[in-house]
């Protein structure tokens, strides 16, 4: 009998050209998730004189989601989501110190970036060889999220990825996971708040932030046309909505954090400009360490109330806006050892 065992699924990526055209996958994310196809069958609303239906489902344009894609942060693979979710089209400068590479994903916001497109096979065993396996494609990512916990561990990624199709089938074979990633984690990460677009990076948040979450939704529009059976409902493009991007941290009332606050009743309230500094103690290349600079235009939109171990604290949550001072509303510099995307 063939059997699928959990622990034996994986999400495999590839990189597309186009599209509709997919491609062998050839990179495992860290992550924990499964590409769901819907066609969307749907039963004709007549009356056909009888209680049960009769007349046979036809399809409408079908749904292809992996919805909260989970799982740790890694150097390495920031890149791929940043290419899918944030700006296609990057190529990384170096390698300096021999393996590191720079990857500088500047979201643009007076005109339209473009994604890469994936090719997204995941399954379990089965799919290897039973074609039990869902593989998407033109895949995106439509609302990219990352948290850092108060342990201070591997922040955590959760992302919900769209594709344009899928069909069922065999996962591309001999794929492996490198055994020793370089996690980006909250014990490496360090917080800077100014209020000067020029000065961005400058005045670390010390001794105040216990956690912090960083999620850019895209609002896609997906598009499909009626150009005849050629095409049927095949999706050809992805639209830009509105895009929304919220950085909220949870701090102790240090005597910094209870200014800032205070601000939130200001007419208006003012700029601020986050710099989230994540350095491993690891090495991209020599004397290189990996690292992700994300650098975020911000104003201060609530402050809420919480509670840590008996102690009081805030969690303030921030919405990003276009600064025509910095031309960006998301920028993130990126080294690690990728020389290409997958």
């Amino acid at each position: 009998m063939v059997q699928g065992f959990t622990r034996f699924r994986e999400i495999q990526v590839g990189k597309q050209s186009v599209i509709g055209t997919a491609v062998a996958t050839t990179r495992t994310l860290p992550y924990r998730g499964l590409m769901i196809y819907n066609p969307n069958r749907t039963d004709p609303d007549v009356d056909v004189g009888s209680l049960d239906p009769i007349l046979p489902q036809y399809a409408l344009a079908p749904e292809v989601t992996m919805g909260g894609a989970t799982g740790p942060l890694d150097f390495d693979n920031f890149a791929v989501r940043l290419s899918a979710g944030i700006k296609g089209g990057v190529s990384p400068t170096g390698p300096t110190g021999g393996t590191a590479y720079t990857w500088t994903f500047t979201a643009a916001s007076l005109t339209a970036d473009s994604f890469d497109y994936y090719s997204v096979q995941t399954g379990d065993d089965t799919a290897d060889s039973a074609t039990a396996g869902t593989n998407a494609f033109g895949a995106v990512i439509d609302t990219l999220s990352m948290e850092m916990g108060e342990e201070l561990g591997p922040w955590t990624v959760t992302d919900d990825w769209v594709a344009a199709g899928a069909v069922y089938g065999n996962k591309t074979a001999a794929i492996t996971i490198a055994n020793a990633l370089p996690w980006v984690f909250g014990a490496d990460t360090q917080f800077y708040l100014d209020s000067n677009a020029l000065a961005i990076g400058i005045t670390p948040i010390t001794g105040a932030v216990r956690g912090a979450t960083l999620s850019v939704r895209n609002n896609l529009d997906q598009k499909r046309f009626a150009d005849g059976s050629n095409t049927r409902f095949q999706l050809a493009a992805y639209g830009r909505g509105p895009r929304e991007i919220e950085f909220s941290m949870t701090v102790e009332k240090t005597t910094a954090m209870i200014a800032e606050v205070a601000t939130l009743d200001d007419t208006p309230v003012p700029n601020r400009y986050i710099k989230i500094s994540q350095q491993s103690t690891e090495l991209a290349g020599t004397a290189i360490p990996y690292s992700a600079n994300t650098y975020l235009p911000v104003r201060l939109i609530s402050v809420e109330d919480g509670e840590i171990g008996g102690n009081a604290n805030w969690t303030l949550t921030y919405k990003g806006f276009y600064d025509s001072t910095l031309t960006y509303a998301y920028k993130t510099v990126l080294i690690n050892k990728l020389s290409a995307l997958p």
